[in-house]
C-alpha cells in the first residue's frame, strides 16, 4: 500500500509543482487505476487543502465507494473552502440522502446555512448527538449562544 501511496504522493507534489496539463493527466489516470478506498482516503487527507489534488482523489473514491457519507461531506467541505457553495450543496444533499442525522453531514449543513438561527438549531442537534463536539460548541460561541 506504501508503495502505490508514494507514488501518487510524487504525482500529486508534481501536479501541485506545475501546471502542465501533462501532470494533471498522469494523477488523474493514476488514481484511476486504484481501486482501494483507504489508499485514496489517505492521499485525499493528505492533500485536503490542495484542490488540484483532494478534488480529483475525492472523485474517484466517491466512484470505488459511493455511499461513504465521510468522503461525500469532506468533498463537500472542500467545495465549500474553495468558495463553492453549490458543488458544496450538491454534495450535502447526496451525503444527507445516506445518513441525514450524521455529524458531519449536520456541520457541513451548519455551515452552508445563510441563516444564523438555522446554524444554531444544527449546531445544537450536533451537541445533543455528541455533547463534546468542538466544532458545534466553537461555532456557538461565535454565533453569541454559548460563553
Amino acid at each position: 500500500m506504501s508503495e502505490t501511496i508514494s507514488q501518487l504522493e510524487v504525482l500529486a507534489r508534481r501536479r501541485l509543482e506545475t501546471n502542465e496539463p501533462g501532470a494533471e493527466q498522469a494523477l488523474r489516470a493514476a488514481l484511476a487505476l486504484v481501486t482501494d478506498a483507504a489508499r485514496l482516503r489517505v492521499l485525499a487527507e493528505r492533500f485536503y487543502a490542495e484542490p488540484e489534488v483532494s478534488v480529483p482523489t475525492f472523485e474517484r473514491l466517491l466512484a470505488v465507494c459511493p455511499e461513504d457519507v465521510v468522503a461525500r461531506v469532506q468533498f463537500g467541505f472542500v467545495y465549500f473552502l474553495m468558495g463553492d457553495d453549490e458543488v458544496a450543496a450538491r454534495q450535502l444533499e447526496e451525503a444527507r440522502a445516506l445518513d441525514p442525522e450524521h455529524l458531519q453531514v449536520l456541520t457541513l449543513e451548519a455551515a452552508l446555512s445563510g441563516d444564523p438561527a438555522e446554524k444554531v438549531r444544527l449546531y445544537r442537534r450536533i451537541l445533543q448527538k455528541d455533547p463534546r463536539n468542538e466544532i458545534a460548541r466553537g461555532k456557538l460561541r461565535e454565533l453569541g449562544v454559548l460563553k
